[in-house]
């Protein structure tokens, strides 16, 4: 219903932030849906100390709001009346205990970059050089917007909070930029696993005759190039299979949309000679609405094609080497990896004719003896007396 302080508000005394309601709060969750994981607080100093009250909730920082300092309070979306009816949007209240509240925000978008998709509810964190953390959480299209601030350089790091505890936990995907407030343009956090190790050649598996797919067991640098001539693929007897092209994940969707377009294209010139109906064209690009909206640059991947001159044998024992590939850590260096082609498929079975069925096209039924007709004996001519 309302919160006090009232937004906007300067030279605030009170002790807490209060949320009133219009319904008594159900105060029984735990885990997710513990009241304090409802509230956030920033700028951040730990977890925030939420007290419940029936049908308010007052919140503070955990060691109290400090002086000239202009806060953000934010209530997520889930919290839930004794009925289980569960609030659909949230809120937030924007006060100083200072006298006057910064203008400056910073606003972008947080993308699991791996699969190339905006990522709801990531967790936002603006730090400062003496290391003051600003809080925010995306919303389900991924936007976000942290402030107000004060000018200054700021190390910008989203996280998929994955046990939503509001910690970048060491397994959870995340992505770092430093960000001088007032901000030029959107900015874009990239997450995605991120580790120092390097990248090697898991496994080699045969797609086809002449494609091979080589796993990595680390995401690979989306920018590197990769060129044929720092492949090498070769038999047991050292008799080397020439490389013709690598393909990323984004270079076969790329090959495979201009494949469609130039099929489209022949069909409607086909169609046009022939005075045939030409078919529709294709649409055009959906708008975007937010959900849909992809990063700005490719995403990291493990796994790439390798396209060869000629087809590898079956049942034959290869060896593939890269020299100088670069890992999302940074690091580069050289990898190998030896493995068997898969055997030849079975020739197909030929189905015998059942037994006295009729072969087909008059052909002999080989699974049944030719039959013959049976011998008469001859008749002899009955011999009369003298």
């Amino acid at each position: 219903m309302r919160v006090t302080p009232d937004t906007n508000a300067v030279n605030v005394r009170e002790r807490n932030a209060t949320f009133y309601f219009d319904e008594q709060i159900n105060d029984r969750g735990s885990g997710e849906a513990d009241l304090t994981n409802f509230f956030l607080v920033s700028p951040n100093d730990g977890t925030p100390r939420v007290s419940w009250h029936r049908s308010r909730i007052e919140v503070r920082p955990r060691h109290g709001f400090r002086g000239n300092t202009a806060y953000t309070i934010t209530l997520l979306p889930g919290l839930s009346d004794l009925r289980g009816n569960r609030m659909k949007t949230g809120g937030a209240v924007t006060f100083s205990t200072g006298s006057s509240i910064p203008t400056l925000r910073i606003k972008g978008h947080a993308f699991d970059w791996v699969a190339e998709r905006v990522s709801p509810d990531a967790l936002i964190e603006a730090i400062t050089p003496d290391s003051i953390v600003y809080l925010a959480q995306a919303d389900s299209l991924g936007a976000f917007t942290v402030g107000p601030l004060p000018p200054g350089t700021y190390l910008m790091r989203g996280t998929i909070d994955q046990n939503r505890n509001r910690t970048q936990d060491r397994t959870e995907p995340w992505d770092t930029v430093r960000v001088a407030a007032p901000q030029t343009g959107q900015l874009e956090l990239l997450m995605a696993p991120r580790d120092t190790l390097q990248a090697r050649i898991q496994g080699v598996s045969v797609t086809d005759s002449v494609t091979l797919a080589v796993t990595f067991d680390r995401l690979l640098d989306p920018g590197q190039p990769f060129p044929t001539a720092n492949w090498k693929l070769a038999g047991v007897d050292s008799v080397g299979v020439p490389i013709t092209a690598t393909r990323t994940p984004h270079e076969e969707k790329e090959r495979e949309a201009t494949l469609q377009r130039q099929a489209g294209d022949s069909a409607r010139r086909a169609d046009s000679i022939a005075r045939r109906p030409l078919p529709p064209l294709p649409r055009a690009q959906p708008a975007d609405t937010g959900a849909n909206r992809a990063p700005g640059k490719p995403g990291p991947f493990t796994t790439l094609n390798i396209i060869l001159a000629k087809p590898v044998t079956p049942s034959t024992t290869y060896r593939l080497s890269v020299i100088g590939v670069r890992a999302l850590s940074g690091r580069v260096t050289n990898s190998e990896r030896q493995f068997t082609t898969p055997k030849p498929p079975p020739p197909p079975k030929v189905n015998a004719v059942p037994p006295g069925s009729a072969p087909p096209n008059g052909a002999p039924n080989p699974t049944t003896p030719p039959t013959t007709p049976p011998t008469t004996p001859p008749t002899t001519p009955p011999q009369r007396g003298p």
